[in-house]
């Protein structure tokens, strides 16, 4: 393939996977834990200060990375930040992940290989989904995908250059969340049980070789097996070392100003690792992620979200890996293999641990595309008839871009959709606009008296739509609050509203909005500011359709 044409295909992959990211970007209500990550910019943006917390929110880089964003868009302070802004931080990083597959790999892959990967990442409805996510997701996957390439680099040609690119590739992974030790440690399993694979079937063939054939020199372009390089590769391996722990140190410690925040990092693992297992109500099966991957059929009626021709092509991927393994002559062409089994074990490490959400099964996701890439270069190779081939790649598009139009357009954030998970409810902007409305005829406008009563669980993601409110107070239960009076608006869950006495609520016109699909909130609107809110809207209206 000529680099001009591998160039404009690229380009063209990368327009697509933009343009189905960026589409309607604000279309979906914000997650509670996107506006929990919202917040933490927030303070971040307008105080310049960032105090790394080891038991909430993970590793800092989403919040500086989304920085130059916030700027760009003349945004300086909490209240002026827009969901579109933000989940531009994750899209971007999405993208660099599809410019990973297809250039960091360099000749370890062919360049078909790398454009059907890079096409499969950009087309693939989970990832895209959460790449519209504000959320350590997408920067992780970005960051591991580049550390394990990185790595096998490394291995294959361990000189300065690439120790440098693998400690910064560590470091950032590392400093996006402290869990990522799971694919520093998976990529390590990988590389040293390809090793062991190729060493056995060396030795298998030099057994079965005569004198004349283990003696035979071999071509000078083949490439030397990365043990010849172990005494010069120290050196470089410190170099990678030093970068990881600066790069990690400087990030959690906010560039220097807080140290321990680095050291708390550490620490944080015991508390991840508790969590982790003991999950509570994210506790899941062992085959949750692909359950979810697999079949998924919502309500009657609803269509059905599968990811099967992806994990069939991305088993075919493996077969064919390591079967290029068995018959390799050069140790880069075991990149293949090393990426099969990186996929098989980071898949198995997550699906071991209890705790599970649908977005951190992304990590492992990329790996099974990319080899689901090297599977479907592979088919197409061996297919003769070019008609079949058009016609196989093109269901095959067809089939992910209606999985992509049902995932981000239509069930966005329906229970229907299997990555939907503890999504806020559509309803709720009924609620937004409500509080919207009554604002604008009220004589206070925006500082408008609203008290929250609700535990933190059933009150995110309501902080950031209020975020420019004036007078906005929270707590957590009703015992905290002796008089609703004198907030003009008040908003309680279902459970704390029942505790306040019928003479109190008396002077309010109560609403009901769902929050999640389990959680209710209630508006109780003061009944003169809902009066003044009826008049203007029948004063709003034509004669006619007047009362």
């Amino acid at each position: 393939m000529k680099k001009k044409t591998f160039t404009f295909l690229l380009l063209l992959i990368l327009v697509i996977g933009l343009f189905v990211r960026l589409y309607r970007l604000d279309l979906r209500p914000m997650h509670h834990d996107e506006a929990n990550q919202a917040y933490k910019f927030g303070e971040l943006l307008e105080q310049g200060e960032y105090r790394y917390d080891p038991a909430e929110h993970h590793g800092p880089t989403l919040y500086y990375f989304s920085l130059p964003f916030a700027w760009l868009s003349g945004q300086k302070t909490y209240a002026e930040l827009n969901e579109i802004t933000l989940r531009l931080v994750t899209v971007f990083f999405g993208l660099v992940m599809i410019l990973m597959a297809a250039l960091a790999a360099g000749h370890y892959l062919k360049n078909s290989e790398k454009l059907w990967a890079a096409l499969f990442l950009a087309a693939s409805a989970p990832v895209t989904y959460f790449n519209r996510f504000y959320i350590q997701e997408s920067l992780l996957a970005a960051f591991a995908l580049a550390f394990v390439i990185c790595l096998w680099r490394f291995w294959q040609k361990p000189d300065y250059r690439e120790g440098a690119w693998l400690g910064l590739t560590a470091g950032l992974l590392y400093a996006t969340k402290e869990t990522s030790i799971i694919v520093l440690a998976a990529s390590l399993l990988a590389l040293v049980g390809v090793w062991l694979l190729t060493r056995w079937k060396d030795r298998a063939e030099q057994n079965q070789e005569d004198e004349k054939n283990r003696k035979k020199v071999k071509p000078e372009s083949e490439e030397k097996t990365p043990g010849n390089s172990t005494e010069r590769a120290w050196k470089p391996l410190l170099l990678a070392t030093f970068i990881f722990l600066t790069v990690s140190f400087v990030f959690y410690s906010s560039f220097f100003k807080y140290p321990q925040g680095f050291l708390d990092s550490f620490k944080a693992l015991a508390g991840y690792s508790q969590k982790g297992l003991e999950a509570g109500w994210h506790q899941h099966p062992f085959w949750y992620y692909f359950g979810l991957l697999f079949y998924h059929h919502g309500a009657p009626g609803s269509p059905v979200f599968t990811e099967i021709p992806f994990l069939a092509l991305a088993l075919f991927g493996m077969v064919v890996s390591f079967m290029e393994l068995s018959k390799s002559r050069k140790s880069s062409e075991n990149f293949r293999a090393y990426l099969a089994a990186l996929a098989v074990i980071t898949a198995l490490v997550y699906s071991a641990i209890p705790y599970k959400t649908p977005w951190n099964m992304l990590t492992f996701w990329v790996f099974f595309l990319i080899v689901a890439a090297i599977g479907f270069d592979y088919l197409l190779r061996l297919i003769k008839i070019r008609q079949s081939k058009i016609l196989l790649t093109g269901i095959l598009l067809i089939w992910t871009g209606w999985q992509i139009y049902l995932v981000n357009y239509y069930f966005y954030a329906y229970p229907d959709n299997p990555y939907v998970y503890a999504q806020t409810s559509p309803d709720f902007m009924r609620l937004v606009n409500r509080l919207n409305d009554l604002s604008q005829v009220d004589s206070e406008g925006k500082n408008v008296l609203i008290r929250v009563i609700a535990p933190p669980e059933e009150t995110w993601p309501l902080p950031w739509y209020l975020r420019r409110y004036g007078q906005v107070g929270y707590w957590t239960a009703s015992e905290q609050v002796e008089t609703l009076k004198p907030a003009r608006l008040v908003i309680m869950s279902a459970a704390e509203a029942v505790k306040r006495q019928e003479k109190e609520l008396a002077g309010y016109v109560a609403q009901y909005y769902s929050l999640r699909p389990d959680i209710v909130l209630v508006l109780l609107v003061d009944e003169e500011l809902w009066q003044t809110y009826l008049l203007k809207k029948v004063e709003g209206l034509p004669r006619r359709q007047r009362p």
